[in-house]
Order: structure tokens, then C-alpha cells, then sequence
């Protein structure tokens, strides 16, 4: 029953494009596009190589396009989609872009943190310059930026405004929580007397410093040069937030980078923000460009357990927010999960080219995710395992813990992994499945038509009038009747037979 009203449907489709007419396509594209073209440059100088994408951004239909970036800076796309784009870089020789609200690497517009957004009009040729130094400066005035600067409960307005929000701070934001040797918990030590906490041996520092991106960096590199003496190298990797998750030994202090993650809230997209962490024998500094929930959390659970906290020394405190920073990667695996689940279930009902998008979002999210977690868990297990000063004998069982997580992690996201390449593969197959449905079909009309075909054909030879007619030379009408049935019935003999040669059944 269902089989025959695919057959009407298609004989009813078939009818109207004989009765309409049909063009070399069966009707526009499902969503409107155009052709872009445009120049990569930084201030006045091309971007020499690398590849361009325009990814359409929330709500928008249409599919990602790539073009490889020119030695002169240019790019040419088609079929972009007509809407708001997102526009980013890779693989594209861009070192570090100075503006006014700091320094910009090359990762911020890569696929997963580019801020450029575009507005593509409904037009037949577009031109879209790109000059990655107007970029950066709309990055430091992009409203995201200028909610960090608005006061927040317990801080202090910021010079230069009645509320702050106006003009970027001159000094990062510094936090300060101090245990002297006497066991005495101080949570807002102030910054001028951090020489004195300093020389407290028996005392646990531990430093937060939040540098916004669009603060003078200068600050803070004095106050890592000078009162902490740091090396102006690992400085340098600090104040850079281009580096993977990492652990150098710099013989008074380790110096450790690792990531904290997010999801975009328009794009959904993994986010990570890179914390970069000095651990010394009684302090532990914390530097990162952006407020950060982890972070937050760790203040929270000090101010409410001060001494549990603190008594047992900057390394222990380092083990609590590494712990903090791995159950982060938790709910993030969950709602990938949930999200391939969701994309399963559309496989099995109705797939289309959004389940499609929606399985490749889920599998580059993981595929970020799992770029993250195996360096991560190489700087647990050296803390774990490595003869590090600040890190007494005691204290590694605790980052073997942390390590143990990280396994387990890595684990799921493998299994995870395996899901989204099941639920590709089961897309595939559910497509392959409806197109020889829809061919089976198509078959069965050609089949149906097959028998009026060959009537109309065979009695239209004229072998039974009058017109056929021959003078020179003169041919019978019955030996040209033959002639053609046997030439009908001979051909598809001799390629059936063809085709049993050549094993095609």
C-alpha cells in the first residue's frame, strides 16, 4: 500500500515536470547563496597563504565553504550562504597582531575562537576585505569585553569613569590570599605588602591575577620580573596565550599552563581559556586574561574552608584546582553525549543535511576536546611522578588522582568518538537506504511504462501502410519486418549475454 502511493506520487511529480518543463536543475537551491570574494591583509600587508572559512552562523541555512588564501591576500568562495557568517582563518602565516587592547595571536581566529562575524547580502557577486588588525580592535570593543569591565559585587571602580565600564583598567586585577606561619587565614592580603607574605617561608601565598586582554600587559611582567624574579622566558609563554597544556622546571618554581573550557553560547562551540600557573615553595600564582568560573569556585571553597585549604602548603592547593579545572571536562563530555544521542535519534526518524552539520559539530567538539586532555594528562602524570622540589613525596598521590580522572576521560572520549563515527556511518546507510527506495521506485514507474513504449514503438514503423515504400531498390515490407523484430529480440540476447561474460550477475 505505502509502496503503491510512491508510485502515484512519482507519476503525479513525472506528469507535472512534462506538463511545466524542467531546467537543467529541478528548481532553486534549498537556501539562498552567492559568490564572495575579498583580500586578507594585516594593516597594509596581504596575508601570503593559509585557508579561509565561512561558516553560517546561528539560524542561518547553508553550508560551510573553504578557500585556500592567495600569495596576494585574495580568496574566492561560491555558494556562500546569504546571512550572518562566520569567518575564520587556518593554517595561515599570522604571528602575534598589536592594537590598542593588547596582543592578538593567530588562534583567536582559527575555527574554533574566531571572532569575525559578517553580514552577507542577498547580492549576485559580494566583496569582503578582511584586515585582521580592524579585527582585533573590534574584539576589544565587542560588548563581551565591555561587561567584564562593569563592576562586579566587592570590586572597586576602575579609574578613569564614574562606573569603570568606559575606559579599559590600567592595573589588572589582583587577589591576594595569604596564610602566614601562624596559621592565620588573611583572604585580601594587600598587593604593596606581597614582599613581606613573600618572605614568610612557613606562610601559603596563593596570587590570582586577571589580566583582561584589553589591559596594558606592562604591570603585570614588573611585578613577575621583580618580586618574583621569574624568567623573562617564562614570562614571555604567560603572557602569550598560544601554548598547549605544558610543565617546564625552572629549578625555584614550576611554570604550568593548562585549560579551562566553555561552550559558546551562540555557536555552542568548545571554548578553552588557557591558566597559566607558578608554583614556588610557599606560593602559588595564577594568571589568565579572562574571569574565570573555575577560578571563582576555588576563592568560594577557600573562603568557606580557609585553614583545610591552605594549612597543607601551595602544592596541595595546586591539586585542588587541577581537580576543580579536570571536573570541568565532565559536563562537557555529558552534553556532547547528549548531543549525539539527539543526532541519532534524527538518523533513525528524518535525516537531513542539519543532522549531518549537527554530527560533524559534535565530532569537532571532541576532537578539540581530546587535543586538550592528552597533553593535560602528560602534566599530571610528570607532577605525579617527577622529583619536583616544590611538590613534596606526599603530595603526588594527590596528582595521581587527578591523572586517574584524566584516564578515565580520555577513555570516554575515545567511546565517545566511536559513537559519533556509528552515528556518521548510520547516516550514510539511512541515506543510501531512501536514495534505492526512491530508485526501486523510480524502476517500477519505468517498468509500468515499458509495455506502452514498446507498442507505440513497434506499430509506429509504418510496416502496415503505405508510406514505406522502396523503389531502388526495391524491398519487401515482410523482409524489413523481420529484419527488425530479429535486430529487437538479438540485441538485448547479446547484452545480456555481454553482461554474463563480464560477471555483472
Amino acid at each position: 500500500m505505502v509502496q503503491s502511493r510512491r508510485i502515484i506520487k512519482l507519476l503525479g511529480i513525472l506528469f507535472a515536470i512534462g506538463f511545466l518543463g524542467c531546467s537543467e536543475e529541478l528548481g532553486p537551491e534549498r537556501f539562498p547563496t552567492t559568490n564572495v570574494t575579498g583580500t586578507l591583509t594585516i594593516g597594509q600587508q596581504p596575508v601570503t597563504g593559509g585557508w579561509l572559512m565561512i561558516d553560517p552562523g546561528t539560524g542561518v541555512p547553508g553550508n560551510l565553504r573553504i578557500a585556500r588564501i592567495q600569495p596576494d591576500g585574495r580568496f574566492a568562495l561560491d555558494k556562500v550562504p546569504v546571512g550572518r557568517v562566520i569567518i575564520s582563518i587556518e593554517q595561515a602565516p599570522i604571528g602575534p597582531i598589536s592594537s590598542p587592547y593588547g596582543m592578538i595571536g593567530a588562534a583567536r581566529f582559527d575555527h574554533f575562537n574566531s571572532p569575525i562575524r559578517r553580514e552577507v547580502p542577498d547580492h549576485r557577486d559580494v566583496n569582503l576585505p578582511i584586515d585582521l588588525i580592524v579585527e582585533a580592535a573590534k574584539l576589544g570593543q565587542s560588548p563581551r569585553r565591555n561587561r567584564r569591565k562593569k563592576n562586579r559585587p566587592g570590586r572597586k571602580p576602575e579609574a578613569g569613569g564614574a562606573d569603570g565600564a568606559s575606559v579599559a583598567p590600567s592595573i589588572p586585577r589582583t587577589r591576594i590570599v595569604y596564610r602566614d606561619g601562624m596559621g592565620q587565614v588573611h583572604l585580601n592580603w594587600p598587593l604593596e605588602k606581597l614582599p613581606e607574605a613573600l618572605g614568610d617561608l612557613a606562610g601559603t601565598i596563593w596570587i590570582d591575577i586577571e589580566d583582561l586582554e584589553a589591559a596594558n600587559n606592562v604591570g603585570v611582567e614588573t611585578m613577575l620580573r621583580e618580586i618574583f624574579q621569574f624568567h623573562p622566558l617564562a614570562i614571555e609563554d604567560a603572557l602569550k596565550d598560544t601554548h598547549v597544556p605544558k610543565v617546564d622546571d625552572w629549578g625555584k618554581y614550576l611554570y604550568i599552563v593548562v585549560d579551562t573550557l566553555d561552550f559558546h553560547p551562540e555557536t555552542d562551540e568548545i571554548r578553552l581559556h588557557e591558566l597559566d600557573l607558578f608554583l614556588g615553595s610557599n606560593y602559588l600564582v595564577s594568571y589568565h586574561n579572562e574571569p574565570t568560573e573555575v577560578l571563582e569556585r576555588h576563592r568560594r571553597n577557600i573562603e568557606r574552608e580557609p585553614e583545610g585549604r591552605l594549612k597543607f602548603g601551595p602544592a596541595h592547593l595546586l591539586y585542588r584546582l587541577l581537580d576543580e579545572v579536570v571536573a570541568e571536562f565532565l559536563p562537557a563530555i555529558e552534553h556532547l553525549d547528549n548531543e549525539i544521542d539527539d543526532a541519532q535519534d534524527e538518523v533513525f526518524h528524518i535525516p537531513t543535511q542539519k543532522t549531518l552539520r549537527k554530527i560533524f559539530h559534535v565530532k569537532r567538539n571532541a576532537l578539540h576536546l581530546h587535543r586538550v586532555v592528552i597533553p593535560m594528562r602528560e602534566v599530571l602524570n610528570r607532577l605525579a611522578r617527577d622529583p619536583y622540589v616544590q611538590v613534596h613525596t606526599d603530595h603526588r598521590i594527590y596528582f595521581r588522582d587527578v591523572y586517574d580522572h584524566l584516564v578515565r576521560i580520555h577513555d570516554i572520549i575515545e567511546s565517545l568518538r566511536d559513537l559519533i563515527s556509528s552515528a556518521l556511518d548510520t547516516y550514510l546507510s539511512v541515506v543510501s537506504n531512501r536514495t534505492n527506495d526512491i530508485m526501486k521506485a523510480l524502476t517500477l514507474v519505468n517498468v509500468m511504462f515499458l509495455p506502452m513504449s514498446f507498442v507505440a514503438g513497434f506499430f509506429g514503423m509504418n510496416f502496415f501502410g503505405d508510406t514505406l515504400m522502396f523503389v531502388t531498390p526495391i524491398l519487401p515490407k515482410a523482409v524489413l519486418f523481420w529484419l527488425a523484430c530479429t535486430v529487437m529480440i538479438g540485441t538485448p540476447i547479446g547484452m545480456a549475454f555481454m553482461a554474463w561474460r563480464r560477471r555483472w550477475f
